[in-house]
């Protein structure tokens, strides 16, 4: 999401009362994957997997997307193994090509009213890193990044919305012009600061870095006009909600910045595993039978067990 000071947000702490009427997740449990290099600097503002399933870490204050390595040697366990230099990353994915892509330009100062249009979106080749590639500009704070079944790309922008890319880089401004917009709060878009992004089929599920319920649209590919409601993870309380990731079995699970995993399923019943810290993202493992997640001390956790049966 970004560096967004907590003091600036209205946040509640408490599972309790921070996620009404939800229960915990039966039997999950959270273990530290890779410790933080030097908590807080070590920002982990994202983490993707590869077509060979290393993991990649955005560090947004380092500048750097760091790969680790998916090898049982332990010689590199919890050590970096390649590193790519980016600026301000947010989202990294797994795209077109086995290439992996990067919003660049997640940073609140991209946010100022009046400055240019700086935010990117990069890719690059994970067998040659160092070869980093601009596949789009023009973007304010580019954070979330999906792709949808034919391989065209949307970002979650805080700064500008929900925008649609086109397969040559341009942006698709009709498009993205009828879709949720930022400061642009509505009945159904309930806050601002476009953030996390998953793609499930014909729809975008896009959550927002404060919103009065930790609410998650859903929009529509075909028509970006036509948004609803997908679930409202923390009313009656605000919600500071950031990354998205969809489970093997289709339900939605949210990282938050108050400490909390938020699995929801269509039916918008939900249960949560409280990590006891902050929260910025969201990734399944490529076996599906966990999940990691990012902090905002650094460390990267991972999250197992019945993550994928019904809700408690």
């Amino acid at each position: 999401m970004g560096i967004v000071p907590l003091g600036l947000v209205p946040v509640v702490r408490d599972a309790t009362l921070g996620v009404a009427q939800a229960q915990s997740c039966a039997h999950a449990s959270v273990d530290v994957k890779i410790p933080a290099a030097t908590p807080v600097l070590s920002w982990a503002e994202n983490v993707g997997f590869d077509a060979d399933g290393d993991l990649w870490v955005s560090r947004v204050l380092g500048n750097v997307i760091e790969r680790y390595s998916s090898g049982p040697s332990q010689q590199t366990a919890g050590r970096p193994t390649a590193r790519v230099h980016i600026d301000s990353p947010g989202a990294v994915r797994l795209g077109p090509g086995g290439r992996m892509y990067a919003t660049s330009g997640d940073t609140t100062l991209n946010m100022i009213p009046g400055l240019p249009l700086r935010g990117t979106v990069v890719s690059f080749d994970p067998a040659a890193p160092e070869r980093v590639r601009v596949e789009a500009r023009g973007l304010g704070m580019p954070n979330g990044l999906a792709f949808d079944e034919r391989g065209t790309m949307y970002v979650a922008d805080s700064n500008l919305g929900v925008v649609r890319v086109r397969g040559d880089g341009t942006i698709d401004r009709a498009w993205s012009a009828r879709a949720p917009r930022n400061l642009a709060p509505d009945a159904t878009v309930n806050g601002t600061g476009m953030n996390g992004m998953a793609i499930v089929g014909g729809d975008a599920y896009v959550g927002m870095t404060t919103s009065a319920s930790g609410r998650i649209l859903r929009v529509s590919l075909d028509d970006p006009a036509d948004v609803s409601v997908a679930a409202d993870l923390t009313a009656p309380w605000p919600g500071v909600v950031d990354d998205l990731a969809i489970l093997a079995d289709g339900r939605l699970a949210a990282a938050t910045t108050t400490g909390q995993m938020i699995v929801v399923d269509k039916n918008k019943r939900r249960c949560v595993v409280d990590a006891g810290r902050p929260l910025t993202s969201l990734a399944v493992t490529p076996s599906g039978d966990s999940l990691v997640a990012g902090t905002e001390d650094g460390a990267v956790l991972e999250f197992s067990g019945r993550l994928f049966g019904a809700p408690a």
